[in-house]
C-alpha cells in the first residue's frame, strides 16, 4: 500500500513510501480488536528492587554526560553500585572490576561463580572466603587466566593474600585498571578481532607509543567500533585510568556486541495505546496495564505490567506479621535524564526497549516524542558556519532515526521541484559520520543523512548510505553491456532465473540511454560504467525498456604471493596452491598502505590481495593491494637442531648464529634457543620438503639454515628450515654478482667474479628485497651474497642461502629544508625560501615551495608526534617561522620534522647501539626504543676537499624528531641494527653529537 507524506509547514513536498503495513499517523485512533501482535513481552517481576538499588543518589544528583550509560548498564546488571544507592562515578575501576564486569557482559557471570566454587572447595577451610564478592572475583580472574587475558603469574599475584608485599610490576587485583587493558580484554572476551593496520589509532592520537605494542592492535579494534575513544585533543592515554561511568559508557557503546552476547535484542517502537485492565475475581486483586508498540518493523508488540493489591492477598510477613503481596511486573523506563516505572511512558513516545530469551522487557528508554521531534532524510547541499544553517534537499520524514533504510522506497523529486529546505543547527549538535563521532566542519557536500530536528533545531546529523532496492526488477550477470548499440546481455548465476529461464543469456534494450537512471556500487553512475561481470538489478518501464539499473561489482577475493614480475603481467602462486598469470594494465589500481603505488614498485614475493572479475571467458585484475611487512624476513639463522616439538612448534637449537652483511655473528643467546615455527613453515631435507613428523625424525643434530619472520608482536617465527648434509662442507660465503641464471624453481647461477655454478632447488632459501621468493627472482647483475656447500658425493656446489642485495633508489624521497611562511590546516604549507639535498650537499633556491598535507603525513615535533589538527600558524604553539625539514613524493609531504639544522655529513657502522633499559642491552620489542648507537670506522665529508676523512669513533644521539631511512623506508630507532652502514647528517664533526637524519645504507 502507498503512504503519503503530508507536506511540512513550509516545504512543499510529496513524497512516497512503500510499505508492507498501514500505519496510522492519528495516534489517538484505537488499535483493531483483531489485530493479533506479533510479539507479546512483560515486565521485570523485580523491578521495584533494581529500581532501588540502581537509583544512585550521586548519579541522580549530578549534571553528569553519564547518567543514561550509567542507568542501562546497571539495569542490565552488569556495573553494579556499591550499595546504599552509590555508584561512585569518578571512581577508578580496579583491575577485578573490569575483568568482572567485562565478563558480565558477555553473559559470563555463571561460568565466572563456578569457576570461583570449584576454588573455593579447593581451599582449605582458614583460607577460604567470608566474602561472596570477593570469593565471585576469585572466579572472574581464574576465567581471564585461563583465557588469556592476564598470565599465570599476574594470578599468581593476584591470590596473594597480602597485595602489599608484591613488588613493582605485579598484578595487584586492587590497582586501576589502565585504558590499554581495558581494550585488550573487551576485544578478548567479546570475540573482537583485532585489527593490524592500526590506521585509527597510529593517525589519530599523539601517545600511541606510549602504549604496549602487544596491545596496540585490541585498541585499534576497540576504536575502529568506537566502543572506545580519545580524549579529543589527540591523545588516548593508554596507560591513563577508567573511572566506573567511563566502564558504564564503554559498555554501552558496545551494545552491538553485547545484548546479543546476553541474549537480549534491542528495539524501536512508538506507543500507540496504553489499556487499563482490572482483574477483581480472585482474592488478590490485579491491574494490568498493556503497552501498545507498533514497531519499527510495522508490527505490533504488547507490553504487559501487573501491579496487586495486597490488602486482599492473606499473605503476612513471618516475622512481624505486615501484609505482603506477590511481586508487581513492571518496566525499569529512563526518560528525561533519570529512570522510573512505567508511569513514565505516554502515548506518542518513541522508544527503545531491550528484550530478552524468557519474553522480559530488561529496559526501555524514551527517545522522544512525536509531538516535539521529526527525523527527516535529505542531502546535505550547503553548510553554512557563519549563520549556523543548513540547505539540504529534503527526502521524507521517518517515524524514527535509525530505520532499516532498505526496507525503503524513496524519491527526491517533487511535482514543483521545491525540495531544498534551510535549517538552523544547534550549537552543541551530534554530528555522526558512518557511525563515527564527528564535528559539523567534517560533514562535506552531497552527503545524505538523518537530521533530527527538535522544536525546528537541527539537533542530531546522522550520515547514512542510500541503497536501491530491488523492486520488481529482472537481476544477472552482465555478460556484455553496449550503450551505443542500445542493449545489454544477460546471464544467470548460481541458478538465478533471468525472465524464468535458467542458464540462458537474455538480451535488454535501452529505449533512449541518455534517459537511464544508473547506479554503480550505489552512487550515481554512467552506463558505461556498467561492466561485463557486474551483478545487475534492472528495472523496466510498462513497455519492457530499460528505466533504471544498479550494478555492483561482483568481485571475487584472493591471496597470493608473486612469483615474479614482468612487464604488465605478473605470476601470482594463490594460497590453495594455483598459480596463474595476471595482467595487470593501467587502469588496475595498486595499493600498499592505504597509497597508491607503481606498477614498477611490485616485488617478487610480495603477498598480494587481489579483487578479481571472474567470468566464464576471462580472469580480470580490478585491484592489487600489497600486504605490509609482516611477511618480511626478518633474519636467517644457521645453527645445530636439538629437537623438533610438533605439539608446541618450537625448535630447539644450539651454537645459534645469524646471518649479517655476508658474515655469521654469534647470537648473544647462550645455550640452547627455542624458536617458534608459524602455521605454513616448511622443512628441506636433502632437498626433499618433508612434513614436520619426519622432520622429526630425520633433522636433530643436524646443521639448519632458518629464514624467520616477524609476528605482530615481534616475535621470530621459522618459516623456512632447510637442513644441511652432514657429509656435505660449508664453503665460504661468496660476495658476487650473478652473470646468468637459469628460470625455474630449481636450476642453476653462475658467478660473475668467481666464474663458478651453483645450483639451487627446494632447499635454498632466497631472500630479494627482504621477501621470500623462488629461483625465477635471480636475475643477471644481480648482487648477492651466497651460503652454499660442496656436495661429498659428485664435488658440485649447492646455495643453502641466496640473499640478494636491495637495489636503494636514493632519490626515492626528496628531501628539502626550510623556514615555513604559512600552514592552510589540513590541506598543505609553504615555505618561505629552501635548500633541497642533492647527495651529501645542500643547494639553496630563493623562492616559495608548497607542499600538500595529506592523510598520509606524519609530523614528528621536539616531543615526539605532533597530530595534524596542531599543526597550525597560530597561537601558542605555532609551527610559523619555524625552520623543518620536509620529505616529499612531488608535492606530497610525507614527514615533517622540527630536527635542527644540520650539514655535515659522517658514515660509519653501528657496533652498539644504546637503549634506556636498565643493563644497558640493546632495546627488544616492547621496550624502549634505541636513543643512539656508537659508530666505528667513521669518515667525515670535507666540504672543501669534497672528500670522505678518517673520523674517530663516534656516540651518536637519537632525538624525538630525527628521521631515519632505510630500504626506501621511513623506520624506527628499534630497526636499526648492529652490524648496519650508515650516513647521516649532524652539526658538527665531533666525536659525539646528536644525529637529524640517518640513511642506512
Amino acid at each position: 500500500m502507498e503512504k503519503k507524506f503530508s507536506n511540512k509547514p513550509g516545504i512543499r513536498i510529496c513524497f512516497v513510501m512503500v510499505f508492507s503495513f498501514v500505519l496510522s499517523f492519528a495516534l489517538n485512533i484505537p488499535v483493531h480488536a483483531d489485530e493479533e501482535p506479533e510479539k507479546i513481552y512483560y515486565g521485570l517481576k523485580n523491578a521495584s528492587t533494581i529500581l532501588n538499588n540502581i537509583n544512585f543518589t550521586d548519579v541522580r544528583n549530578s549534571a553528569t554526560w553519564s547518567k543514561e550509560a550509567i542507568c542501562e548498564a546497571a539495569a542490565l546488571d552488569i556495573v553494579k553500585g556499591y550499595g546504599n544507592r552509590v555508584f561512585g562515578r569518578t571512581n577508578n575501576v580496579t583491575k577485578e572490576e573490569a575483568i568482572a564486569i567485562i565478563y558480565r557482559a558477555a553473559g559470563r557471570e555463571k561460568d565466572a561463580q563456578l569457576a570461583a566454587e570449584a576454588l573455593e572447595t579447593a581451599r582449605n577451610a582458614e583460607d577460604r572466603s567470608s566474602y561472596a564478592p570477593s570469593m565471585w572475583s576469585d572466579g572472574y580472574l581464574q576465567l581471564a587466566a585461563g583465557e588469556g587475558l592476564i598470565s599465570s603469574q599476574d594470578l599468581q599475584d593476584a591470590f596473594t593474600a597480602d597485595q602489599s608485599s608484591l613488588g613493582t610490576g605485579a598484578f595487584l587485583r586492587r590497582a586501576p585498571a589502565q585504558r590499554q587493558e581495558v581494550a585488550y580484554w573487551i576485544s578478548k572476551v567479546f570475540g573482537i578481532e583485532p585489527v593490524y593496520g592500526q590506521q585509527k589509532i597510529f593517525n589519530s592520537f599523539r601517545d600511541w607509543s606510549s602504549a604496549d605494542p602487544l596491545k596496540i592492535p585490541y585498541i585499534e579494534a576497540v576504536l575502529v567500533e568506537n566502543i572506545m575513544n580519545g580524549e579529543g585533543n589527540g591523545y588516548f592515554r593508554p596507560t591513563g585510568f577508567v573511572t566506573r561511568e567511563q566502564i558504564a559508557q564503554i559498555i554501552k557503546n558496545a551494545d552491538k556486541r553485547v545484548l546479543p552476547l546476553l541474549g537480549y535484542e534491542k528495539k524501536m517502537g512508538t506507543v500507540e495505546d496504553i489499556r487499563k485492565e482490572y482483574d477483581f475475581t480472585g482474592n488478590t486483586h490485579v491491574y494490568t496495564n498493556t503497552f501498545h508498540i507498533r514497531s519499527s518493523n510495522g508490527k505490533l508488540h504488547k507490553i504487559v505490567t501487573e501491579f496487586y493489591d495486597s490488602s486482599r492477598s492473606g499473605y503476612r510477613n513471618e516475622q512481624g506479621g505486615s501484609s505482603i503481596k506477590p511481586s508487581d511486573t513492571d518496566l525499569i523506563v529512563y526518560r528525561d535524564g533519570w529512570i522510573g516505572t512505567s508511569s513514565l511512558l505516554k502515548v506518542g513516545d518513541r522508544v527503545e526497549y531491550i528484550t530478552a530469551a524468557d519474553g522480559t522487557v530488561r529496559y526501555v528508554r524514551v527517545i522522544s516524542a512525536t509531538s516535539d521531534t521529526e527525523y527527516i532524510v535529505a542531502k546535505i547541499k550547503e553548510v553554512n558556519y557563519d549563520t549556523s544553517t543548513i540547505k539540504a534537499a529534503i527526502g521524507f520524514y521517518l517515524e524514527y532515526p535509525d530505520i532499516d533504510m532498505d526496507s525503503i522506497s524513496f524519491d527526491f523529486r517533487n511535482s514543483d521541484g521545491t525540495v531544498d529546505a534551510t535549517l538552523v543547527y544547534s550549537n552543541i549538535v551530534k554530528v555522526f559520520i558512518e557511525g563515527r563521532i564527528a564535528g559539523i566542519r567534517d560533514i562535506e557536500p552531497g552527503t545524505d543523512a538523518i537530521l533530527t530536528v527538535k522544536d525546528n533545531i537541527i539537533t542530531t546529523i546522522t550520515t547514512l548510505d542510500l541503497r536501491l532496492k530491488e523492486q520488481g526488477v529482472i537481476s544477472g550477470i552482465v555478460e556484455e553491456n553496449n550503450p551505443h548499440l542500445g542493449y545489454i546481455s544477460l546471464y544467470s548465476d548460481n541458478g538465478l532465473r533471468v525472465d524464468d529461464s535458467l542458464n540462458k543469456i537474455k538480451i535488454y534494450n535501452y529505449s533512449n540511454p541518455e534517459e537511464v537512471t544508473v547506479y554503480k556500487n550505489h552512487v550515481p553512475a554512467k552506463l558505461e560504467d556498467v561492466e561485463s561481470g557486474d551483478s545487475v538489478y534492472i528495472k523496466l518501464d510498462q513497455n519492457g525498456a530499460i528505466e533504471m539499473i544498479s550494478a555492483v561489482d561482483n568481485y571475487v577475493v584472493k591471496y597470493g604471493k608473486i612469483i615474479s614480475v614482468r612487464p604488465g603481467l605478473i605470476n601470482v602462486a594463490y594460497d590453495d596452491g594455483t598459480q596463474q598469470i595476471l595482467s595487470v594494465d593501467e587502469n588496475v589500481p595498486i595499493v600498499q598502505d592505504n597509497k597508491l603505488m607503481d606498477f614498477d614498485a611490485l616485488k617478487d614475493g610480495d603477498r598480494v590481495k587481489l579483487l578479481l572479475n571472474i567470468t566464464d571467458k576471462a580472469t580480470t585484475l580490478k585491484k592489487l593491494t600489497v600486504e605490509g611487512d609482516e611477511h618480511f624476513i626478518a633474519n636467517i639463522y644457521r645453527g645445530i637442531v636439538a629437537s623438533v616439538d610438533d605439539i608446541s612448534k618450537k625448535l630447539l637449537l644450539q651454537h645459534l648464529e645469524v646471518f649479517n652483511n655476508g658474515e655469521w655473528e654469534r647470537t648473544e643467546q647462550k645455550g640452547f634457543t627455542s624458536l617458534k615455527m608459524s602455521e605454513d613453515n616448511k622443512f628441506v631435507y636433502n632437498d626433499d620438503i618433508v612434513d614436520m613428523r619426519r622432520a622429526k625424525e630425520l633433522i636433530a643434530g643436524s646443521t639448519a639454515y632458518i629464514a624467520v619472520e616477524k609476528d605482530y608482536g615481534g616475535i621470530e617465527k621459522a618459516v623456512f628450515v632447510s637442513v644441511k648434509n652432514s657429509k656435505d662442507s660449508e664453503a665460504p660465503v661468496l660476495n658476487d654478482s650473478i652473470m646468468s641464471a637459469t628460470f625455474g624453481n630449481k636450476g642453476e647461477f653462475t658467478l660473475k667474479k668467481e666464474y663458478l655454478n651453483i645450483s639451487y632447488g627446494n632447499g635454498t632459501i632466497i631472500v630479494k628485497d627482504n621477501r621470500l621468493v623462488t629461483g625465477n627472482s635471480i636475475n643477471s647483475e644481480d648482487r648477492a651474497y651466497v651460503v652454499a656447500s660442496r656436495s661429498y658425493d659428485d664435488g658440485k656446489y649447492y646455495a643453502f642461502i641466496v640473499k640478494i642485495d636491495d637495489k636503494t633508489d636514493s632519490n626515492f624521497f626528496t628531501i628539502y629544508r626550510g623556514r615555513i611562511a604559512n600552514i592552510n590546516e589540513n590541506k598543505d604549507f609553504t615555505l618561505e625560501s629552501y635548500s633541497e639535498l642533492k647527495g651529501v650537499e645542500w643547494n639553496y633556491y630563493n623562492t616559495p615551495r608548497t607542499f600538500r598535507i595529506t592523510y598520509d603525513t606524519q609530523i614528528l615535533g621536539d616531543d615526539g608526534v605532533v597530530g595534524q589538527r596542531d599543526f597550525t600558524d597560530y597561537g601558542d604553539s605555532s609551527y610559523k617561522s619555524r625552520t623543518v625539514y620536509v620529505l616529499s613524493h612531488g608535492a606530497d609531504a610525507v614527514l615533517i620534522s622540527t630536527a635542527p639544522y644540520g650539514n655535515i655529513n659522517v658514515k660509519g657502522k653501528i657496533y652498539e647501539l644504546i637503549s634506556e633499559n636498565a643493563d644497558g642491552s640493546e632495546a627488544q620489542e616492547g621496550q624502549q626504543e634505541p636513543v643512539g648507537f656508537k659508530l666505528q670506522n667513521s669518515k667525515v665529508y670535507d666540504l672543501q676537499s669534497h672528500m670522505w676523512v678518517d673520523g674517530k669513533d663516534m656516540d651518536i644521539n637519537l632525538l624525538k624528531n630525527s628521521i631515519i631511512l632505510k630500504d626506501n623506508k621511513i623506520i624506527k630507532p628499534s630497526e636499526l641494527k648492529k652490524g648496519d652502514s650508515v650516513r647521516l647528517i649532524k652539526k658538527d664533526d665531533e666525536q659525539a653529537g646528536d644525529a637529524y637524519i640517518i640513511f642506512v645504507e
